[in-house]
């Protein structure tokens, strides 16, 4: 595998041929599970004969199992105690793995594969883990695109990442999105946006609620259809939006609890415009046009990737990219400087093209 960065320290072990049944225990965050995706495909390219168990936290199970090669699901357990580990190991056991790849670098991940007794487990290097096939010198790599970092571990196979991942809707995920608007007062006249106010990472993600509902109210007025997405927790800023968006605005938050709504109703998008955050990985996934704001986080390391057209709005301050969760400067510099009308022209300028 080529590195994208300097990295002399990297070491990729070698896994043998002949596995029947991989274990992948993919990240716990959704973003980063389709930034794992063309790892997946490069893995089910060096094992074709092999089957993919995908393991995950339970809202992403409908995800996981759309990935490259995956013909199973199971859930990933919390593996925090004692009894969490021997449940969760008792579970791998029936499955005959005959190996897992740990896409998490923490101890805990490690654990129950351990104590299943899969023979081989792959990942990254780190103390306890207590891996057969250790990725080592692969700090350099976290300043790479999320989706090479994972690629060292399809190295580990001998294979490459390739494309980004394109996610093929299927009908009935594409049908739950659209019912769902309907319900909602959905005009198909009208091309659909789409956008993403909140991110469960925190705060710093998000440009203010108040500039995304003056830039739904100015895009239905421009004769857009308009829907907010989101998790529950998501609805006080969709409040916040709605406030400003006045009357029209199609409101999702906490709708879509299962997964497979929100990457059909994503499906539907003529644009997205999002913080960084999942659905904006998703988005990108299902080839719908991304606008991604970015703040608090690097786009080098996190930016959507997909084979439609994206467009990234990042204004650093001298403090940016900082990862906090919480902006601890008053005012949240880095993303109140992206005005309005901005980030207008450019939505204006993707849905014309």
């Amino acid at each position: 595998m080529s590195a994208p960065i300097d990295a002399p320290t990297l070491e990729l072990p070698s896994v043998p041929l002949g596995q029947k049944r991989i274990l992948l225990r993919l990240p716990n965050w959704m973003g980063d599970v389709v930034m794992a995706a063309p790892a997946v495909a490069a893995i089910q390219a060096a094992r074709p004969d092999a089957e993919l168990v995908a393991q995950v936290i339970k809202p992403f199970m409908p995800l996981a199992a759309l990935l490259p090669g995956v013909v199973k699901t199971i859930p990933a357990g919390p593996d925090r105690s004692f009894g969490d580990v021997a449940t969760s190991a008792a579970a791998l056991r029936e499955l005959n793995l005959d190996a897992a790849v740990l896409f998490p670098r923490s101890y805990r991940a490690a654990r129950a594969p351990r104590r299943a007794g899969i023979p081989l487990r792959i990942g990254y290097a780190g103390a306890g883990r207590r891996l057969t096939h250790a990725v080592k010198g692969w700090k350099p790599y976290r300043r790479a695109h999320r989706s090479q970092w994972f690629g060292l571990l399809a190295g580990a196979f001998g294979a490459e990442v390739g494309e980004a991942w394109r996610i093929d809707v299927p009908a009935d995920l594409r049908a739950a999105g659209v019912d769902l608007l309907a319900q909602l007062g959905r005009d198909e006249r009208k091309p659909l946006v789409v956008l993403e106010p909140g991110a469960s990472y925190g705060p710093a993600k998000c440009w203010p609620a108040e500039r995304f509902g003056q830039l739904a109210a100015n895009l239905m007025a421009a004769g857009f259809d308009v829907a907010t997405v989101g998790t529950d927790d998501t609805k006080p800023l969709e409040d916040d939006v709605a406030k400003a968006a006045g009357l029209g605005l199609l409101r999702t938050a906490g709708r879509t609890p299962d997964l497979s709504v929100l990457i059909g109703l994503l499906a539907e998008a003529r644009l997205v415009v999002s913080n960084d955050t999942g659905p904006m990985h998703l988005a990108a996934a299902v080839g719908a046009p991304v606008l991604a704001l970015f703040g608090a986080t690097d786009p080098v390391v996190s930016s959507p990737i997909g084979q439609g057209r994206r467009t990234l709005l990042f204004d650093p301050e001298p403090c940016s990219p900082c990862f906090l969760r919480v902006c601890p400067i008053p005012g949240h510099p880095c993303l109140r400087k992206l005005g309005v009308e901005r980030v207008e022209r450019l939505a204006l300028g993707m849905l014309g093209s």
